[in-house]
């Protein structure tokens, strides 16, 4: 037996007190090959049998037998499987998709039981082949006739090769003679399936079935049989697979339905699109003034050289601890092994050298150069000549202020090449004997560094050094005196990574002392490991940390354009889901789970946040250049590149791969808008079958 019903009864409630007997101890049995119809006066319980039958609604009590096995355990999802299977659904007002073409509408309950595109395809062309819409495949339902919807409909049903066929008044919405053509129709192409047909018309009902069973009042009234059924046991050839709808087929769904809404979709967007907009400027924004800050500060005729030490607790005499500066070479050797450093020495001290141009003393701040074949960087950034041993290069601010002492009246500051300062150094002997070191020093040329009006002047280390080791003390020189306990220097290959490794030195897991702005920012100077740095470093950790700041301030106003395009999604597609109730009953009436309709509102919301994403990314580098204008303008100088979106970064992280941040971007975009999504999509998987059916 392929369908027996025992003891069905169906309550409706009508409020606390009351209830509505719809269906009162039905007990049928139904087999493959009859055609049968369920006569009857409206509201006797046709209908509620029948969405019974499909599994659209649940008895209140008894048992539905499907070949054998018991439904009282049934899930969801067995129900699903189901209806998926072994129901084929034929409605009165046809229920087509109104966006989706003849074709789509019945290749999508193949979707559903896992068919492939090219086997559903060819199915789906047999069958309106079949029922004789072969030329009206591409159509969609506003564009046929009602004999036509229906025959659309027959096919959809057949599409599964269901073992029943369930018919809801399939002629009630048609004329007489179309409504013929209809039955003659359904009673070829189904004759080896069973066939329940609800119908008020009592002539077709005779004409066609081969059982007619009458309701009145939720009874059964009669069960007769009118003509000899040819009963099989004929299954299924078809390969049917317990799968969902692919995420092709929901997009397909959502587009075609979005197709449909062009303002409201393109207002969405637009307001997603600010956010994404500004997303990806802010990031270009800071992202370009961190390029430009580093190209200007590498300038510096130091920004190759990094100053390391490393703090040691060590203990006096009196067995007390204290933090000081190790000397010893060995400790610094994992530095000095690092790939990107060329070499090492150690650092000579001249912050307390006394330095003097004509008769004034002035606080100018002495830094060493790189060692040989390290100031390539330097050659476009300098006038005149690199330092020989007795020889050094100044700074803007430096040129200015010898040329103010030595009262020279000029606007070029190149004029200071070739003018002294005396570097003056005082140290003590051990015997306590002062010795006195000076030194005069020509300028051989004028490094045209950022100019902060910090006073800097740069010396030949290896000339320096010679000359300070020729200057005897008690023990060793004034060399030794001068590096002694203060560090040493490295001298990078590439100056654009000063940055990168002063941090790298830096961190605690390396032997640090942590972030080199912490550490400023607290004056911790005592804390143990090591320290990298150099004014360009500072400063470019500083502008970072500002630049930072900025972003994130400028992020809230965005996050806050999120924010409302996220809003909008959600009612956009709130709006969309009550509208598409009917589709909803359709999906869940084939077999359709909870998950399929999720997935279909969810694609909606997702291709929102794309469309943002995508003309959000658009925007944000068509703006670029008109930015870089206005700001040029408004500083006053030149900022090629100061809105610099980085393509292959990911955003505020390391990684990197082609076209990164463009693809992130519009991912995130689409997350955002999903997450918006959720909860009017999952609205629409509470929505019952019926209740989406009775409202279209």
């Amino acid at each position: 037996m392929l369908l027996e019903l025992k003891k069905i009864y169906k309550k409706f409630k009508i409020n606390r007190k009351q209830s509505f007997t719809a269906l009162n101890n039905i007990s049928l049995k139904f087999d493959k090959g009859e055609f049968v119809s369920v006569v009857g006066p409206s509201g006797c319980g046709k209908s509620t049998l029948l969405n019974i039958i499909a599994g659209l609604d649940m008895p209140t009590s008894g048992d539905l037998i499907i070949s054998g096995v018991s439904s009282r355990k049934f899930k969801n999802k067995n129900w699903d499987l189901y209806r998926k299977n072994n129901i084929g659904f034929i409605f009165q007002n046809f229920n087509l998709i109104e966006h989706l073409t003849a074709l789509e509408n019945v290749e999508m309950v193949m979707n559903l039981i896992g068919l492939g595109i090219v086997e559903r395809r060819k199915r789906a062309l047999e069958l309106l082949k079949l029922v004789g819409l072969s030329k009206h495949i591409n159509h969609r339902p506003s564009e046929l006739s009602g004999g036509q919807k229906q025959r659309v409909a027959i096919a959809r049903a057949l599409a599964n090769d269901p073992d029943i066929i369930l018919a809801d008044e399939p002629t009630g919405a048609l004329d007489t003679k179309t409504g013929k053509q209809i039955m003659d129709l359904l009673a070829s192409v189904a004759k080896d399936k069973l066939i329940i047909m609800v119908t008020h018309n009592n002539q077709l009902a005779l004409e066609y079935s081969s059982r007619i069973i009458r309701l009145k009042d939720g009874v059964i009234e009669s069960d007769e049989n009118i003509k000899e059924a040819v009963i099989n046991k004929n299954k299924s050839t078809l390969k049917k697979k317990n799968k969902s709808m692919s995420f092709f087929e929901s997009f397909k769904l959502s587009l075609r339905n979005m197709s449909k809404k062009k303002g409201r979709i393109a207002i969405t967007t637009l307001a997603g699109c600010i956010g994404i907009a500004g997303f990806a400027l802010i990031m270009g924004l800071g992202n370009g003034a961190n390029i430009y800050i580093d190209k200007q500060l590498n300038k510096f005729a130091n920004a190759n050289v990094l100053k390391v030490g490393k703090n040691i607790k060590i203990k006096n005499e009196d067995g007390l601890s204290y933090t000081a500066m190790s000397n010893n070479k060995k400790d610094y050797q994992k530095i000095f092994n690092m790939k990107e450093i060329m070499t090492s020495r150690p650092f000579i001290d001249l912050s307390n050298a006394k330095i003097k141009i004509g008769n004034e003393q002035v606080e100018i701040t002495p830094h060493s150069l790189g060692d040989k074949g390290s100031l390539d960087f330097l050659i476009e950034n300098l006038d005149g000549e690199l330092p020989k041993a007795d020889e050094i290069l100044v700074n803007q601010a430096t040129a200015r202020k010898i040329l103010q002492v030595m009262e020279i009246e000029s606007k070029n500051n190149s004029e200071a090449i070739g003018k002294k300062i005396l570097i003056e150094i005082d140290a003590v002997k051990d015997n306590f004997e002062k010795v006195k070191y000076h030194k005069e020093f020509t300028v051989s040329g004028i490094v045209n560094e950022i100019d902060f009006d910090m006073k800097n002047i740069y010396f030949n280390y290896e000339g320096l050094s010679d000359s300070l080791k020729k200057v005897s003390l008690t023990n060793g020189t004034l060399y030794d005196y001068l590096t002694n306990q203060r560090g040493f220097e490295v001298t990078l290959k590439n100056v654009s990574n000063n940055k990168r490794v002063a941090d790298e030195i830096n961190k605690e897991k390396n032997g640090g002392v942590g972030s080199l702005m912490s550490l400023l920012n607290s004056g911790n100077t005592s804390k143990e490991g090591f320290l990298a740095y150099s004014v360009p470093v500072i400063f470019k950790t500083m502008f970072q940390q500002l630049i930072s700041i900025a972003q994130m301030v400028i992020s809230i106003f965005i996050i806050v354009a999120l924010v409302v395009s996220s809003i909008m999604t959600s009612i956009v597609l709130y709006s969309s889901v009550v509208e598409r109730k009917t589709e909803i009953g359709i999906i869940k009436a084939v077999g359709g789970r909870n998950k399929d309709v999720l997935r279909v509102f969810e694609s909606e919301a997702m291709l929102m946040g794309t469309f943002s994403g995508i003309l959000g990314v658009i925007v944000a580098f068509a703006l670029k250049y008109p930015i870089e204008y206005l700001l040029a303008n408004y500083f006053g100088f030149k900022l090629p590149g100061i809105v610099t979106i980085p393509i292959s970064q990911v955003p505020f992280t390391n990684l990197t791969f082609p076209f990164a941040t463009i693809i992130v971007l519009i991912l995130f975009s689409s997350v955002i808008a999903a997450i918006a999504g959720y909860l009017p999509s999952k609205k629409a998987t509470k929505m019952q079958v019926i209740d989406a059916l009775r409202d279209e």
